[in-house]
């Protein structure tokens, strides 16, 4: 039986032991996990000797501070405690020059920079102006040397909306949403989230996953870091959505790079995330995968906020209520879909039945038409600055040419539109 200094070492030592236990479970109670259940990593500490099974916890189980579920990426240079000046954007068109913070952010962790909190938000949204945020970004920047990928972007995502980032290949939407999902680190400038980061669902432009496993073997996976609490049959209701039934027990070593991006969008829905950030989700699809893909997408928007990046203009103004405009890192509009097409010059589509010589001589006279031509016998098109006088005018022309109006329908599309912000 020890005795003296010997059984009082013993003691306080056991104390300590005992104290650093306490602390460690109290931690695993209070702070984010990964990989394995909150139990689990409870069990490791307590049955693996010390100190191993707490450094395997702190090292690996344990979601350091940078990287919890808070509502504020810090961009690289900032320093803790300092919040980075916000520089103005360049002119984004729909949404007022600076938008304020999400009113509904949650917590963040002592020591990181969140919004002052001593006078009440507004909570805009692009468009409306009612619907609160779900994600925004403040001059938000990034640079790979003496190259700008992002300059100064004020990003502002609705809750609930289908935002289509669009722009030409290398304009900076990966960068965009690889930050966005906290995969990289702006230069300077901030991100601002209204989710918790695991509520979060990524599908980079190209999925690769291990080609042993089985599709049902990887969306199953992803359920166990995501949604460790989730039913099995959510890995089904998964594969079912993006239509790998049956193709679920392929090993995906074999599967085409079609069939590899519904496997990573099943891997995004096993979660049940709150907002979606697809990267290109269609670019290597046929066109009746794209038309599934796009329907799902659809489906989506009634319960995720989805931001869709692409350059699949047509796919975009389907299913997108709000579009954000980039071209070589600025941010060069943003706002619903509609108003864009009315800033831009409105083409229209004419078919008519009987000899339109007439009718096409009147269009080139008048003042309204900016251009016409004629496409195919009877098929005109004519593209006017004035979209209210042209549809006012027209049915008198349509008259005096003594032409019957098959049909007249607006030409103009997000394409159009696209070329002429950008060029």
């Amino acid at each position: 039986m020890p005795e003296g200094p010997l059984l009082w070492g013993l003691v306080v030592g056991g104390i300590v032991l005992l104290a650093c236990y306490a602390l460690l479970l109290w931690d695993i109670s209070r702070s984010e996990v990964r990989h394995l259940p909150r139990w689990m990593w409870a069990l490791i500490v307590v049955l693996i000797t010390f100190p191993i099974g707490a450094l395997l916890y702190l090292v690996v189980g344990r979601v350091p501070a940078a990287e919890r579920s808070t509502s504020t990426i810090e961009p690289e240079a900032s320093r803790v405690g300092e919040a980075p000046p916000r520089v103005p954007g360049p002119g984004t068109a729909g949404l007022p020059p600076r938008h304020e913070a999400l009113r509904d952010v949650p917590c963040t962790s002592a020591g990181e920079v969140t919004a002052p909190t001593d006078a009440p938000r507004a909570s805009p949204s692009v468009g409306s102006g009612t619907t609160p945020q779900v994600v925004a970004t403040y001059g938000l920047t990034k640079r790979y040397g003496d190259t700008v990928a992002l300059d100064h972007i004020d990003l502002a995502v609705p809750r609930g909306a289908t935002y289509g980032l669009i722009g030409p290949n290398g304009a900076g939407k990966t960068t965009m949403l690889s930050i966005l999902a906290g995969l990289r680190h702006p230069t300077a400038g901030r991100v601002e989230l209204g989710v918790e980061r695991r509520r979060l669902g990524v599908l980079v432009d190209t999925p690769l996953f291990e080609p042993w496993l089985t599709a049902r073997e990887v969306v199953d996976l992803a359920r166990h870091l995501v949604a460790p609490n989730g039913a099995r049959g959510e890995v089904d209701r998964a594969l079912d959505e993006v239509g790998l039934v049956d193709a679920a027990d392929r090993r995906c070593g074999g599967f085409s790079r079609g069939m590899l991006q519904r496997l990573g969008l099943a891997t995004c829905l096993v979660g049940d995330p709150e907002v979606l950030l697809l990267d290109e989700p269609s670019s290597a699809l046929d066109p009746a995968g794209r038309r599934e893909v796009l329907d799902l997408i659809g489906r989506l928007a009634r319960s995720t906020t989805v931001i869709l990046s692409t350059h699949i203009l047509a796919d975009v103004q389907q299913v997108c209520d709000i579009v954000g405009v980039i071209d070589r890192g600025a941010l060069r509009y943003q706002g619903p879909i509609a108003d864009l097409l009315a800033r831009t010059s409105s083409a229209y589509h004419l078919h008519v039945r009987g000899d339109p010589a007439q009718l096409l001589a009147g269009l080139e006279r008048a003042r309204w038409v900016r251009a016409v031509e004629e496409q195919a016998p009877g098929r005109l098109r004519f593209v006017t600055d004035d979209a209210t006088r042209a549809e006012r005018a027209l049915p008198g022309l349509l008259a005096e040419s003594d032409v019957a109006l098959v049909s007249c329908h607006p030409a103009t599309d997000l394409e159009t539109a696209f070329l002429e912000l950008t060029r």
